[in-house]
């Protein structure tokens, strides 16, 4: 189980009162019937409350929509787009207002970030871009909005080119594609005298996340990494190899027209673009689900046997605890443990659809005073962490994210790994996961749980840079030693 950091700190800008017409709750029918555009505003301007997060509302909303599988994506990548380069945007726009960011009505100033994303990063042409954004906002009932709007927004377009450079400059904005387009205006720190500045304003990530990876990584290794972090993530499915196999699958998806190809897991597939995964053939026959490729090397590095007795401390949702039944070609027992029943129900609803049987689920305390009944021959343990492996398909936390959850969350994960060790048989064996990159989650809590505990062996560990070649991530497996007789 990653968890979301329950961080406090989100950006926002202007005031956070709703216009009348979005007063919460929108009925359904209102909601069925916005434009992706209109969604996408709706969504952004709620989420500028910190206590919602934009992309859950999103989800939440898309369910209640009949929109085509195109305008769903238009409207994901405009909420999700938003969300990741928002400081970005709000630099370039700084330009072209003649007053302070905050004083612009918060309801205007998500229609300027939404329409200044789409004039920046998509391929709409510019005029489609301005005709729409103003008929949306007419249609919103906020007519006074549209001479504002478009002022500033064709300036804007009057600032753009459409030359392209393969290296950072203080006028090269970085696109999703590993490209910079050439801007008219320098809105950045030059990239040779300030780099971190440069990456932080022109990749839009907070400042102290920036000077951590920039101390570790080299200014191209970091540049690398914030084009993979900006691009929108293509989704992986795990082939279900207890129904079918991966060519299998390959060949049905092919048939439907849906772009993929193998991926470099074994297991894996890589769609081309994304999708409505439930919609998906061989969905409702449990042909597959839905795992990046290293959280898929976890199960496979702890390497599960038919017949073993497996725990999976932190199971929800699920996704590796099915691995693990799939590896075990369902024989033997597995015990997904976690705190959150409501999730917990997530993991019995897929092994149902993904025809594994040997699952059992149970819910345990948050402190983890009592534990599934031991000894296991393994376990599983992916803990709560900071998801800075994952900032791509997650792109709210990178603004939820504080340097105190580095303090809290390594607390919370030494904890549950000595928890987890109690119920490891002797001569068992226990795999440590997180999709973090930081080490204060990774080596260096597994190095302190060395020390503490003379029993364990260190087997081997792997940190999954982010890009290279997939979504990032650690994982150790350890070894407990037998009792000796």
């Amino acid at each position: 189980m990653a968890r979301q950091p329950t961080a406090t700190k989100t950006v926002s800008a202007g005031s956070s009162v709703l216009p009348r017409h979005l007063s919460p709750p929108l009925c359904l029918m209102a909601i069925a019937s916005l434009s992706p555009r209109e969604l996408a505003h709706d969504v952004l301007l709620r989420g500028g409350d910190r206590r919602q997060i934009p992309t859950r509302l999103l989800d939440e909303q898309l369910a209640q929509c009949q929109l085509t599988p195109g305008q769903r994506g238009q409207a994901t990548d405009l909420v999700h787009g938003v969300v990741r380069r928002q400081p970005t945007l709000d630099l370039i726009l700084r330009q072209f207002l003649r007053r302070p960011l905050p004083q612009v009505e918060a309801g205007a100033l998500v229609w300027l970030r939404l329409a200044a994303w789409e004039l920046l990063f998509s391929a709409t042409p510019s005029y489609a871009v301005l005709n729409e954004t103003a008929e949306a906002v007419k249609r919103q009932g906020q007519p006074q909005w549209t001479g504002f709007l478009n002022g500033v927004l064709r300036s804007l377009t009057r600032d753009l080119t459409d030359q392209q450079v393969f290296q950072p400059a203080a006028n090269a904005l970085p696109l999703d594609s590993g490209n910079y387009r050439v801007l008219q205006s320098s809105p950045f720190p030059d990239p040779q005298t300030d780099p971190q500045g440069y990456f932080r304003d022109a990749f839009s990530f907070p400042e102290w996340l920036v000077a951590r990876w920039a101390g570790r990584v080299e200014s191209p290794r970091l540049l690398r990494l914030g084009f993979w972090f900006n691009t929108p993530p293509r989704p992986t499915l795990r082939v279900n190899p207890l129904i079918t196999t991966r060519d299998a699958l390959l060949e049905r998806l092919q048939q439907q027209g849906i772009a993929a190809e193998p991926g470099q897991h074994p297991h894996a597939i890589r769609l081309g673009q994304s999708a409505r995964i439930t919609a998906l053939p061989g969905f409702d026959e449990g042909w597959f689900a839905v795992q990046d490729e290293s959280a898929m090397e976890a199960a496979t590095r702890l390497a599960p046997q038919p017949g073993e007795r497996i725990l999976d401390l932190c199971a929800a949702p699920g996704g590796k605890t099915l691995h693990l039944a799939a590896l075990m070609q369902n024989q033997g027992q597995i015990i997904a443990a976690d705190s959150d029943e409501r999730r917990l129900k997530q993991v019995a609803d897929s092994a149902r659809r993904l025809h594994t049987s040997i699952i059992t689920c149970e819910t345990i305390p948050a402190d983890t005073s009592r534990l599934p009944a031991g000894p296991f021959d393994a376990v599983l343990l992916d803990v709560p962490c900071s998801n800075t492996g994952v900032l791509g398909k997650r792109p709210e936390v990178r603004w939820r994210l504080t340097p105190r959850d580095l303090v809290e969350l390594p607390q919370i994960q030494s904890r549950l790994l000595n928890a987890a060790l109690r119920v490891v048989r002797p001569g068992g064996r226990l795999l440590y996961s997180t999709c973090s990159i930081e080490p204060e989650e990774n080596g260096k809590l597994i190095q302190a749980a060395l020390k503490r505990h003379r029993q364990l062996r260190l087997v081997e560990e792997r940190l999954h840079w982010p890009g290279e070649p997939v979504d990032g991530g650690y994982q150790a497996l350890l070894h407990v030693a037998p009792v000796r007789t």
